[in-house]
């Protein structure tokens, strides 16, 4: 009997120690990176926050996509609809994720618009903030003609900001 219990100790000791302390350490990345995916009215309204206090040191203004009713662009698009012709930098899906968890390779969960005014026109800047395989990504498209085509920002500024405020817990 003693020896069943040593061996029944040391298999709970094995188990806590080892097997369920991994478990224990996966489920917890499992949850953080749960938690990155997830867009909330928190998150949306930080990024407004950011894009209003920084488009103006552009000398820009932009208009964001409300959920409800299509953002139009100057070049003739309109968004979210239009979404599904944008051509991604890997040529996968990218559609409206407001949770950013969508079943699309690019999960956009806001969009911001600003239409230029200086020739040659027309001319317009377009943010798509999205989650890509779970990461935050500012995407722009500046197309004017052709095919909408976007890709990641080279404004550090913006790209940034989004990372900081998607992975916010």
């Amino acid at each position: 009997m003693k020896k069943v219990l040593s061996w029944l100790a040391i298999i709970a000791t094995v188990i806590t120690c080892g097997l369920w302390g991994t478990n224990t350490i996966s489920n917890t990345n499992s949850v953080s990176a749960a938690t990155t995916r997830k867009w909330t009215k928190s998150k949306d309204r930080q990024l407004n926050n950011f894009i209003n206090s920084w488009a103006p040191k552009m000398n820009q203004s932009y208009k964001k996509y409300d959920g409800q009713n299509s953002l139009h662009v100057s070049t003739g698009g309109n968004y979210p609809d239009d979404l599904s012709k944008e051509v991604t930098p890997d040529g996968g899906s990218i559609g409206w994720a407001p949770t950013g968890k969508g079943h699309y390779d690019y999960n956009v969960v806001a969009i911001y618009n600003y239409d230029g005014t200086r020739p040659p026109l027309p001319n317009r800047i377009t943010y798509l903030f999205a989650f890509h395989h779970g990461k935050p990504v500012a995407l722009v498209d500046q197309t004017r003609d052709g095919d909408p085509t976007c890709h990641p920002t080279a404004n550090k500024d913006v790209a940034k900001n989004f990372r900081r405020i998607a992975n916010e817990k």
